[in-house]
């Protein structure tokens, strides 16, 4: 049997750059980069600071890098959303921590009355927790050192972040077909496999492994 180590199909990774943790509390978006992968091969990206239209926190410029002077000028979220919910489109999104980026993503995208809930989504915060037990942390920089993948000098920036996940991905993925020496793996199966209780996954992907023989 020939594994496929790179997951097929579509799939975009996103990050976002905030002013803080909650948008229901006033917190928008600064930065984002949706990176687009089809078929295991990274080809577009979108990526662009966005305007806020206030001065960014200085806790957010200390763990950033992203300035009031950066920002300010760039396109504001509206336009930016209205181009992002396109790129997306009907594809799964994958990011580290996806709550967090989903709910900004439909927080802002209402402005733009975008008809997708974002339904398929799949969280490589989840899923390391799941493949990579027994690891100290599972903060993407720290999760992706640990398992050997480079990491850029700008992490926490928006373009990084979705560099460092697609490997992230990448390695969750190989990893699992390699474990339940499943054949061509769709991404429907790590969407069920992040909901799995972790004392239940090895089982749960020999089984995936039987079925698939």
């Amino acid at each position: 049997m020939i594994l496929r180590r790179k997951p097929p199909g579509r799939f975009v990774v996103l990050d976002f750059e905030t002013t803080g943790l909650e948008p229901s509390f006033g917190a928008r978006v600064i930065e984002v980069s949706a990176r687009e992968v089809v078929n295991g091969e990274p080809m577009r990206e979108l990526c662009t600071l966005i305007d806020p239209g206030f001065p960014v926190p200085s806790e957010i410029t200390f763990i950033t890098g992203i300035t009031t002077a950066m920002v300010r000028g760039m396109p504001g979220s509206a336009e930016v959303m209205s181009e992002l919910c396109g790129f997306i489109g009907v594809s799964p999104i994958i990011a580290h921590n996806a709550n967090f980026d989903l709910k900004f993503l439909r927080h802002e995208s209402v402005q733009v009355r975008s008809v997708s809930k974002f339904d398929r989504n799949i969280c490589t915060l989840l899923l390391a927790r799941r493949i990579f037990p027994d690891h100290s942390s599972y903060k993407l920089g720290l999760i992706s050192g640990a398992l050997g993948i480079p990491l850029p000098k700008d992490m926490h920036r928006a373009s990084a972040d979705t560099f460092v996940t697609t490997l992230l991905f990448e390695k969750i993925y190989g990893h699992a077909v390699d474990h339940c020496a499943g054949k061509n793996m769709d991404l429907s199966a790590f969407e069920a496999l992040q909901r799995i209780e972790k004392r239940k996954v090895e089982k749960w992907l020999t089984m995936q492994g039987d079925q698939s023989r």
